[in-house]
C-alpha cells in the first residue's frame, strides 16, 4: 500500500525522526511531503493528493489545522504532542488522532498512520455505498442532494440558469415479471448508459427512483435541454433497433427550469420534471 503523508513541523527534528519510521514499514510505502507554515500546507495540498497528514502540535497547531480543514477536509490528521494535555487540545483543535513525540521513531507511529489509512478508505467506501447508486454506478439521491446544493448556490451568484430532466422508464415492473428478474438490472443499466451518452460532461446524473433518474444539466443550461433531448431519442432508437433486448425500451422525460430570481429547492426541480413527463403523450422509443 501507498500512502501520501503530508509531515508538517517547525523546526524540522521531529520530521527527519517520523520519516526514518515511516519509511522502514514493509506495509506502507510512504511518499513524505514536508511543510512548516500556513503558505506551504496550502501549497502542498493544492499540488498533490495527501492521504494522512502528521502535525506537531506547537503553539501554531491550531491555526495549520484550520488550514487543512478548509483546502482538506478529508485528510485524517495525527498530531504530535509532547504530553498528555497536549494532546486533548490537539483533538479539540480538530485532529483524528494523535501520537506522543517520544513514539516517533517506532511501531507506534506506524501503526497510529496504519489504523489513520484504514478509518479513511472505510470512511471513503461508507461514503461511496451513501452517495452512489450500486446498480448503475451514477449518484443516488443522496449524491445529487449534495452536488445540487453547490450547483444551486452557484446559480444563484452567476445568475446562470439551470435545467433538470426526469427521466422515468416505462413499465419496468412489467417487463421484469414477464421477461424474467434479471432484466430489471440490465434495463437499468442500459438506461444509464444511455443517459451518460446523452448528456454532457458537466451535467450531473443520478438514479433517484426505482424506475427514475434525474440528470441535472450545468454550466450554461440554456439550450442544453433540446440537446440532450435529442441525444437520448437517437440513443434510444439506436439500442431499440439493436434488438439485443426482447423488449423495446420506453423512456418518459419531462424538465424544469431552476430560475435564480425565484429559487426552489432540489425536490421542487423534481416534482416539476416529474409532473411534466407524466404530462407527456409518447415516450421516447
Amino acid at each position: 500500500m501507498g500512502a501520501t503523508v503530508l509531515i508538517v513541523d517547525g523546526d524540522g527534528h521531529r520530521a527527519e525522526r517520523a520519516l526514518g519510521a515511516l519509511r522502514s514499514d514493509t506495509a506502507v510505502a510512504v511518499r513524505p511531503l514536508i511543510a512548516s507554515d500556513p503558505d506551504q500546507i496550502s501549497e502542498r495540498l493544492g499540488q498533490d493528493a495527501v492521504d494522512v497528514a502528521l502535525v506537531a502540535f506547537e503553539p501554531s497547531a491550531p491555526e495549520l489545522l484550520e488550514v487543512m480543514r478548509e483546502r482538506a477536509p478529508e485528510v485524517p490528521v495525527i498530531a504530535v504532542v509532547a504530553d498528555p494535555e497536549a494532546a486533548s487540545e490537539a483533538l479539540d483543535a480538530g485532529a483524528q488522532d494523535f501520537v506522543a513525540e517520544r513514539d516517533l521513531d517506532g511501531e507506534v507511529l506506524r501503526r497510529t498512520v496504519r489504523y489513520a489509512l484504514d478509518r479513511r478508505q472505510l470512511r471513503e467506501e461508507l461514503d461511496r455505498r451513501t452517495f452512489i447508486d450500486e446498480l448503475t454506478g451514477l449518484y443516488n439521491i443522496n449524491g445529487l442532494e449534495q452536488i445540487a446544493a453547490h450547483h444551486l448556490r452557484l446559480a444563484d451568484r452567476t445568475h446562470q440558469p439551470l435545467v433538470l430532466v426526469f427521466v422515468r422508464i416505462e413499465e419496468l415492473a412489467s417487463i421484469s415479471q414477464t421477461y424474467g428478474a434479471a432484466e430489471g438490472p440490465r434495463l437499468l443499466a442500459d438506461t444509464a448508459r444511455i443517459l451518460r451518452s446523452a448528456v454532457r460532461s458537466s451535467d450531473i446524473i443520478a438514479r433517484v427512483g426505482q424506475d427514475a433518474f434525474c440528470a441535472l444539466l450545468t454550466a450554461n443550461a440554456t439550450g442544453a435541454e433540446t440537446l440532450v433531448l435529442a441525444r437520448m431519442v437517437e440513443a434510444v432508437a439506436t439500442h431499440n433497433a439493436r434488438g439485443g433486448r426482447p423488449y423495446p425500451m420506453a423512456l418518459s422525460v419531462g424538465a424544469a427550469a431552476y430560475d435564480p430570481d425565484h429559487p426552489a429547492g432540489l425536490s421542487q426541480l423534481i416534482r416539476e420534471a416529474d409532473a411534466r413527463q407524466r404530462e407527456r403523450r409518447a415516450p421516447i422509443r
